[in-house]
């Protein structure tokens, strides 16, 4: 397969035309607030509801569904903690790897990811962004089979800095051979 291209893009996740969006969630899959509160309120009551057939899943695992009303074909949606907890590096690895496996599976071309950091349950957007491109460079060099694009979509400056600088430094380290 020819090279995925990864994108960095300040915006809005609900608003990308794409095969998939991944939604960060709790393994209770609750469309409450932040980016979940998004797409129930722009993606229609029909997410929740396939949620709801879904839940509980375990952290780390990911499951799909469709996008309601959403620009979106699908949405991957992923339990990076349980209910309430915090959220642990290691979540964010598996819960990742879960969603590119499944938009693999589901022969998907192109993928939108979030700031997996965000939301009540707060990781640190720096490590959260080295972690994120780790572990999407690996996938892509050793696993992709069908992504031909993969966007990162932050909503602010802030964090679109901080994702561009991890970004820089995972990819120049690995250019110069460093792991």
């Amino acid at each position: 397969m020819k090279r995925t291209d990864v994108e960095l893009i300040k915006g809005d996740i609900t608003e990308r035309e794409i095969d998939a969006i991944i939604n960060t969630s709790n393994n209770m899959l609750i469309l409450g607030s932040g980016l979940g509160g998004a797409i129930k309120s722009k993606g229609g009551p029909s997410i929740a509801e396939e949620c709801s057939r879904y839940s509980p899943i375990e952290v780390g695992d990911a499951v799909v569904t469709g996008a309601g009303n959403l620009k979106a074909n699908y949405i991957i949606h992923t339990a990076l903690t349980e209910f309430d907890s915090p959220i642990l590096e290691e979540n964010i690895r598996k819960s990742l790897i879960s969603s590119l496996k499944i938009a693999n599976k589901r022969k998907m071309k192109s993928l939108a990811i979030p700031d997996m950091s965000m939301g009540i349950v707060r990781f640190s957007p720096k490590q959260c962004a080295l972690i994120l491109f780790d572990v999407l460079e690996k996938f892509l060099e050793e696993d992709n089979r069908t992504l031909a694009t993969v966007e990162i979509v932050v909503w602010d400056i802030e964090t679109y800095r901080t994702y561009k600088e991890a970004y820089e430094e995972v990819y120049n380290n690995r250019r110069q051979g460093k792991q």
